[in-house]
């Protein structure tokens, strides 16, 4: 204060025990109110004297040296409590509606302009394989997931990863941060939530997230949110949650201050432990399917810190402990004493398959898929026709669960495989010299990184209860055992309409992008009408004030609102398109039967620089231009 002059309007100098006890809001605030009482005390005062000396002048005001330091003094006092402009109005936590409103107010047909041309650059540069300025936000997850008991934590297997491709609000100076949460089918948040930010490959793994507290409960949700931040980062919005509120509300206040974007996976199942006996074909659901992606990781001594996962890297394979891949499961051969329960899009056990990922191309060798169990390998021959009524158990050939361990033959040649086949099996780490014995080496299981190799097992045998004669088995050590687990994403693509056209703007300054419009019918063409029939979810938004501060807001408010407003629709860069809508009930569903333009538009004659036969199917939010892509395309003739 020593740049204020000296006019009795000293405050008094803040409490150490008020400064400690309650956070800097209300610190702040107290001294603020001391400071303006006195203020207006001062300027009353000197007010009267001069009205005494003057009558005539009347209209007294602080000169411009006082008025100036009473200005830095405020925005010294801001920066050094890290508060954010609008905590300092009388609506603390609450954006004023007019800066979350877009920078550039353009008339409708102002917009679709701006839209049009915005499709047509992001068809343009998709056909050339550039960037565009479509942003695309994808997680990959486990598609089940065990639950967490007591003190114990179950982390999520393998942890949750996002990338995002395109722009996003933040500074320019910090990357942009990602708050993950669980959340239950009730809505409840069961546990497990953890904020992460962006390396430069715009990459993020979550490897805190765990399921508690589930009760009966069957299924999660992953909530996904992008936070905007400015220069001091995520951490000054969770600075503002008082230290006395509870992790429901700090988080609250965190999402309210911060969030722009919320996205959710499907539903991930939950399950109590994976089950060592052969699935049944009614729980489809636990089954491994071919159809899908997978991950494959390998834990030492049940040891989470020593988990490894199967990945893909520079075009080659390696176990690595930061760092996993989902793979493309392709089946060389099915077996054929696979049992008659397992359909044919399931996995099983004796079946000779790879495991390729899409992106590099790299594959492994073939491989014959292993049961474990009991610490021990269960090659696969044998012929299930003869097999006991507890073959599940015994015999290795029906399908293969989520979460299951399983060990991974070296195909011979011919694939055929029995007592006399040498047998190695897929480990990470290095195998033993040959006069060291079988197995491998133990020295190197710590490492971030272990390279790809195949190994033998020691034979053992296996006295089953009551059986005929004991099986061939091999050991089962842990560098042998894989755990094999689906693989599921969820994707959104978008485009910022008014950020792209001021990429200098605060990342704060644009409305809240979601929800999101989600196409829940695969669209249907009616050839006699030359019309697009869909169901869409989170078609209608509020323009409310209050409903345009935060996700949470605008979805609420798009459920209980009577005046709401539609996305328009588009077909690239034709539109918007006249549709009728008919909102279902108690399904927060929308059902859309558009009508599409003439074919000599879909042609695209009016625009010659795309000469590309797919076009997007597209929401606009008419309220800000922003462009939402369905995931579906039409295709032109």
């Amino acid at each position: 204060m020593s740049g204020l002059p000296k006019h009795g309007l000293e405050a008094e100098p803040l409490d150490d025990a008020v400064a400690e006890g309650r956070d800097a809001e209300i610190a702040a605030s107290k001294y603020m109110n001391e400071l303006t009482a006195k203020l207006l005390g001062g300027e009353l005062a000197a007010n009267d004297a001069a009205r005494r000396a003057n009558p005539q002048n009347c209209d007294v005001e602080l000169d411009s040296t006082t008025a100036a330091s009473l200005e830095k003094f405020m925005a010294s006092l801001k920066e050094h409590l890290q508060l954010a402009p609008e905590t300092w109005s009388g609506s603390a936590g609450k954006h004023n509606y007019e800066r979350r409103r877009q920078v550039h107010r353009w008339t409708c047909a102002e917009q679709q302009t701006h839209v049009r041309d915005a499709i047509r650059e992001y068809m343009r540069q998709e056909q050339q394989a550039t960037c565009t300025p479509m942003t695309t936000v994808r997680c990959l997850h486990a598609s089940v997931a065990q639950k967490s008991y007591g003190s114990e934590k179950r982390f999520l297997c393998p942890p949750p990863a996002v990338h995002i491709h395109g722009r996003l609000r933040h500074a320019e100076t910090i990357p942009p941060s990602l708050f993950v949460q669980v959340q239950g089918e009730e809505g409840d948040h069961l546990s497990g939530e953890q904020l992460a930010v962006l390396d430069e490959a715009h990459q993020a793994r979550f490897t805190e997230l765990h399921v508690t507290g589930t009760g009966k409960a069957k299924s999660f949700r992953l909530l996904l949110h992008l936070l905007a931040s400015d220069d001091k980062g995520p951490a000054r919005d969770a600075k503002r949650a008082r230290l006395s509120d509870d992790a429901d509300t700090r988080t609250a206040r965190l999402l309210e201050s911060a969030c722009w974007a919320s996205f959710a996976s499907a539903p991930i199942g939950i399950i109590s432990k994976p089950s060592k006996k052969t699935a049944k074909a009614r729980s489809v659901s636990a089954h491994i399917s071919t159809s899908t992606q997978v991950s494959l990781f390998n834990r030492i001594n049940s040891q989470t810190y020593r988990t490894k996962y199967l990945c893909a890297q520079d075009g080659q394979l390696s176990a690595q402990s930061r760092a996993w891949t989902a793979f493309t499961l392709v089946v060389l051969e099915r077996p054929s004493q696979a049992s008659r329960d397992t359909e044919d899009h399931v996995l099983a056990y004796g079946a000779t398959i790879l495991f390729m990922d899409s992106v590099s191309g790299a594959a492994t060798d073939p491989l014959l898929v292993c049961k474990v169990d009991r610490g021990c390998i269960i090659p696969p021959f044998g012929d299930a026709t003869h097999a006991p009524e507890n073959a599940d158990e015994v015999y290795a050939f029906g399908a293969v669960n989520q979460m299951q361990k399983i060990a991974l033959m070296r195909c011979t040649g011919d694939r055929k495989v029995d007592a006399c086949t040498p047998r190695s099996y897929l480990c990470a780490g290095a195998p033993m010299p040959p006069t060291a014995g079988f197995g491998v080496l133990g020295h190197a299981d710590d490492a971030r990184s272990l390279p790809l190799n195949y190994a033998p097992s020691r034979p053992a045998t296996w006295h089953q209860d009551n059986g005929p004669q004991p099986l061939l088995v091999d050991e089962a050590l842990d560098a042998f055992c894989w755990t094999l687990v689906g693989i599921s994403h969820f994707e959104y693509s978008f485009i910022d309409l008014d950020m792209l056209h001021v990429p200098s703007a605060p990342p704060y300054m644009g409305l809240p992008l979601t929800p999101f419009p989600i196409v829940t019918r695969m669209p249907f063409y009616e050839t006699t009408t030359h019309e697009l029939a869909m169901s869409v979810q989170n078609f209608y938004y509020s323009s409310r004030d209050d409903a345009l501060q935060s996700p949470a807001a605008m979805l609420s408010a798009s459920r209980t609102d009577t005046k709401l407003e539609t996305m328009q629709i588009w077909l690239g860069p034709l539109g918007p398109l006249p549709f009728v809508a008919t909102a279902t009930q108690d399904t927060h569903e929308t059902d859309v039967l558009i009508e599409l333009p003439k074919l000599k538009a879909m042609l695209g004659t009016q625009d010659r620089r795309i000469s590309q036969c797919m076009l997007p199917l597209l929401f606009v939010r008419g309220i800000d231009g922003s462009i939402y892509h369905s995931g579906r395309t039409i295709a032109r003739a």
